[in-house]
C-alpha cells in the first residue's frame, strides 16, 4: 500500500516539473519573440562592450576615462565587459509594458505641441525595433555609471534604471529611442536643429575642447544658440574629474540640440499624462 502511494507521489512530481518547465518554456518564447522588440542576453552584451563597433570607447577622451577610473581604452573595456546581464522574465515584462506605452504615444499625435513637430513622424518613431541592453554595477566596475543612453541601434539600461516606476521607465524609453531615430536620420535633424536657430562651432578653435565630457547620444559637434547666445556644451569640472557626473552643467537638455530635442519630447509625454515627477537624469 504505501509503494503504491509513494509511485503515485512520485508520478504526481514529475508530471508537475515537466508541466512547469513546458509552461515556462512557452512563456519565454512568448516574451522572446515579441513582435519588434529585442533583448540582448548576458553573451551578447558582454561581447558587444568589448568588440565596440561604434568605437565609442576607442574615442574617449583621456578625461573621460580619468571619470570612468581606467587608465587606457582597454582598461575600461575589461572593466565593463564583465557587468553585462541578462533581464528576468520580470524585467522584459515591464520593458514590453513600457515600450508599448511609449510607441502609443509616438503614434497618437502627442507631438503637435512642439514647435517643429512638423519634421517628426510618429508612425516612423514607434516602428524603430527596440533592442535592450543591460548591465550592473560589479563590485567597482560599472558601465558609464548605470546611465541610461543609446549606442548604435541599442539602448542600454541598468540595474538603477529598472527601479524606476513604469511611468518614468515609459518616460526614460521614450527619450532613448528619440536618440535612435536621430542617429538614423542624421539630415531630418539637421533641418530640425537649423529650424531651432543652432549653428555648428568649430570644436578645433575651442580652448575647452579637452574638457568635453563624450556623450554617444550626440553627434559629437558642439552647437551656438543663437537665441540665447550661448553655446551648448558639458564641459568636465576640472581636469581630474571624479566621475561622469563631475560637470559643470545642471540642464542636462542644454548640452546638446539632440539632448533638449528628446527632452522635449519626453515632457509632452509627462503633459499628456498630467503627470509631473522628478526627471531622472539620462546621457
Amino acid at each position: 500500500m504505501y509503494m503504491y502511494i509513494i509511485i503515485f507521489i512520485l508520478i504526481s512530481v514529475i508530471i508537475f516539473i515537466l508541466y512547469y518547465t513546458l509552461l515556462k518554456k512557452n512563456v519565454d518564447l512568448k516574451i522572446d519573440t515579441v513582435p519588434n522588440m529585442y533583448f540582448m542576453s548576458h553573451d551578447e552584451t558582454s561581447e558587444y562592450l568589448e568588440v565596440d563597433n561604434d568605437n565609442y570607447v576607442k574615442n574617449l577622451t583621456p578625461l573621460d576615462l580619468y571619470a570612468r577610473k581606467a587608465k587606457d581604452h582597454r582598461e575600461y573595456i575589461e572593466n565593463i565587459k564583465c557587468t553585462a546581464i541578462s533581464f528576468t522574465e520580470d524585467e522584459k515584462q515591464l520593458l514590453i509594458k513600457c515600450a508599448k506605452n511609449a510607441d502609443v504615444f509616438f503614434k497618437t499625435n502627442s507631438l503637435n505641441d512642439l514647435k517643429y513637430s512638423k519634421y517628426l513622424n510618429g508612425n516612423d518613431i514607434a516602428n524603430i525595433r527596440w533592442v535592450f541592453a543591460y548591465t550592473f554595477k560589479n563590485n567597482k566596475k560599472e558601465y558609464e555609471e548605470g546611465l541610461p543612453h543609446t549606442r548604435e541601434n541599442i539602448i542600454f539600461l541598468s540595474k538603477y534604471v529598472m527601479k524606476y516606476d513604469e511611468f518614468n521607465l515609459t518616460n526614460t524609453l521614450i527619450h532613448e529611442k528619440i536618440h535612435i531615430y536621430q542617429r538614423y536620420n542624421n539630415e531630418l535633424f539637421r533641418s530640425i536643429i537649423s529650424y531651432m536657430n543652432y549653428k555648428i562651432l568649430d570644436i578645433n578653435k575651442q580652448p575647452y575642447k579637452k574638457n568635453i565630457r563624450s556623450n554617444p547620444d550626440t553627434d559629437g559637434n558642439v552647437y551656438y544658440d543663437i537665441n540665447t547666445h550661448k553655446e551648448m556644451v558639458c564641459l568636465y569640472r576640472s581636469d581630474k574629474p571624479n566621475s561622469i557626473n563631475d560637470i559643470i552643467m545642471n540642464n542636462f537638455a542644454l548640452e546638446h540640440p539632440y539632448e533638449k530635442i528628446a527632452y522635449d519630447i519626453a515632457d509632452c509625454y509627462y503633459k499628456a499624462n498630467l503627470k509631473y515627477t522628478e526627471k531622472y537624469i539620462t546621457l
